[in-house]
């Protein structure tokens, strides 16, 4: 086997080339399309690199296996190797992930057009629905007390420093009813300190369980 041949540069390899830095320009319009799309709130920059590189990564592999159906298979194979496990995140980001794969395919089958109008279209029309959508940026707080503490007004003052809207989702015990679990939907003022806002919640239920999540986590697809 001639090693050397490997390095040739051919019209194939040039192409290939070519719809890489196409796919890297794609994903960064898909990146920089995500990062708007979060409206100012807390976004995760590692899944912003996955979009970014994703599309390049769909070009190089398509080339080789299109006309290859063993290959393609093949392919098939590692994508079921993808794992599904919950993360903080929601279903923008799954989106955002067979967004990226789809135009990384299209731009590597070279149907450069097609592909930058998918992003281009796709991308502003996220943005667009973010900004003129405004929903409220809900999350779900769980506390727990102790089965004499009245809950209906022990956190009111704590609440109205931190919050902007809260109120009551559901009531539940535990421990044999010894305690209270209470579900708030919560919508924080910018610029909460989530660490003081949790704090002051333990020293008034006892220092016992408080979470914190967003209401649509979901699973996200890990690579």
């Amino acid at each position: 086997m001639d090693i050397s041949s490997g390095f040739i540069i051919n019209s194939e390899s040039i192409g290939i080339m070519f719809s890489m830095c196409m796919g890297l320009l794609a994903g960064g319009i898909i990146a920089a399309g995500y990062v708007l799309s979060c409206n100012g709130t807390k976004y995760s920059k590692n899944f912003a690199i996955t979009v970014l590189l994703l599309p390049v990564i769909m070009a190089i592999i398509i080339p080789f296996i299109a006309t290859d159906l063993k290959k393609t298979l093949s392919l098939a194979g590692v994508f079921a190797l993808v794992r599904f496990r919950s993360i903080p995140g929601d279903s923008k980001d799954i989106l955002y992930t067979f967004f990226a794969a789809a135009a990384g395919l299209v731009i590597g089958l070279g149907s450069y057009l097609i592909g930058f109008v998918l992003v281009v279209f796709v991308s502003f029309f996220c943005v667009l629905l973010s900004r003129v959508w405004n929903v409220s940026d809900k999350q779900v707080l769980k506390i727990t007390i102790p089965e004499d503490m009245n809950y209906k007004d022990v956190f009111t003052d704590i609440f109205d420093t931190y919050l902007v809207k809260y109120g009551v989702k559901n009531v539940k015990t535990s421990n044999m009813g010894s305690l209270f679990t209470i579900s708030y939907w919560i919508v924080p003022k910018a610029g909460c300190d989530t660490k003081t806002f949790i704090d002051e919640l333990r020293t008034r239920n006892g220092n016992l369980s408080i979470v914190l999540k967003n209401p649509d986590d979901q699973l996200v697809p890990v690579l």
